[in-house]
């Protein structure tokens, strides 16, 4: 019989909120909204219940537009299980924020925040099916190589990135933290930042592989700078695993593992390049590790749960939780993504035969303050 194409698959309120003008928030009204100076409690409870209401006219609007576009998908994409419940999981989000009342009190808004956390948790695993989806339509004969969705992912996860900073700065504004504006910590150390992801990566490199290479770290390592931790984060632990995973499997046999190299380059702007002796790309494939899918694992490896991609916008989540060091092909473009989001980049320069080095150019939050979010 045919396959159902998902709830609300032809429902004209998510056409309706998808047809509606987004209202954009910028960086410098996100970090003013996290530092407002001295305010009376009555100007704080105000500012919070316009921050909630903001995201209850807001979200549905950015969610409904996904619907849309997971709706014109080919059909082969569309009625695969794991994009069916991507689509099942945003509808659900969406109903439940167009169905939520207006935020008149502080109680209203707690109830809000709790909602906003839940649909956080329940979204964690979404790009790992939107990843294994896509590996499986990729695999598909005749059908697979025809298929060219790496600028409906880039719409995905981007959007994915934007209504995460939102739901998670309303969260953090509950609460004053000490060194943080919202979610934007105004001093982040990086050399700290990096021993902790460097520390994560070598623990699932140990499980997988039963060795990692050391991570020494070099250069200005006193740099701190104003950023998100958890997407700074994300993006180390993407950029150290290929490097690790590069440097166990050429040189395991040897069992002497060269160490891989970070080094802090602070200029006008700041830079992260993670140096590894793991052998390099392949010239012909030095396009390709941008795509989404491309993987150097075998299609039939088994790949168990990717945790980077579920905890790495919740800091503090431990890494091992089934974690694997590769697979999905979805670290290099979205780590990526992650950093142009915020006025970054990420490049590689490959040396076939030797190694690779990744240069992680991180925006400076100061300059990017009238990005639009």
């Amino acid at each position: 019989g045919a396959q159902s194409v998902g709830p609300g698959f032809y429902d004209t309120d998510v056409e309706q909120q998808a047809l509606r003008p987004l209202r954009t928030t910028s960086l410098r009204e996100m970090l003013e909204q996290g530092d407002p100076g001295p305010q009376s409690e009555k100007e704080r409870r105000r500012r919070l219940l316009d921050s909630a209401n903001f995201l209850r006219d807001e979200l549905p609007k950015r969610l409904a537009r996904r619907l849309m576009d997971l709706q014109f998908l080919p059909y082969i994409v569309v009625i695969n299980p794991h994009i069916q419940r991507v689509y099942q999981a945003y509808h659900n989000a969406f109903t439940a924020l167009v169905d939520s009342s207006p935020i008149e009190d502080m109680e209203a808004n707690r109830e809000f925040t709790a909602l906003l956390k839940k649909l956080i948790d329940q979204h964690a695993p979404m790009v790992d099916s939107l990843a294994s989806g896509l590996r499986e339509c990729l695999r598909k004969p005749i059908v697979g190589e025809q298929l060219r969705l790496d600028g409906f992912l880039d719409n995905m996860l981007r959007s994915r990135i934007s209504r995460r900073v939102l739901a998670e700065q309303h969260i953090a504004l509950q609460q004053a933290r000490e060194g943080f504006m919202g979610v934007v910590c105004t001093d982040l150390d990086l050399r700290a930042a990096i021993e902790h992801a460097g520390r994560r990566t070598r623990q699932v490199c140990s499980e997988t592989y039963g060795m990692a290479p050391e991570v020494r770290i070099s250069g200005d390592v006193q740099t701190s700078i104003p950023y998100v931790p958890a997407h700074l984060d994300y993006m180390l632990y993407e950029l150290l695993k290929n490097a690790l995973r590069a440097t166990v499997e050429r040189h395991r046999a040897s069992r002497r593992l060269p160490a891989v190299d970070v080094r802090v380059m602070h200029g006008d702007l700041v830079t992260v390049r993670i140096s590894d002796q793991g052998g390099g790309v392949p010239h012909q494939h030095s396009d390709e590790v941008w795509q989404y899918g491309f993987t150097t694992v075998s299609p039939d490896a088994p790949l168990g749960g990717q945790a980077p991609l579920n905890f790495a916008m919740q800091p503090g989540s431990g890494a091992g939780q089934g974690s694997t060091m590769a697979g999905l092909g979805f670290g290099l473009p979205f780590a990526r993504l992650h950093a142009r989001y915020f006025g970054g980049d990420i490049s590689l320069q490959s040396m076939p035969g030797y190694g690779t080095d990744l240069h992680l150019t991180l925006g400076s939050l100061q300059k990017h303050k009238g990005r639009a979010i």
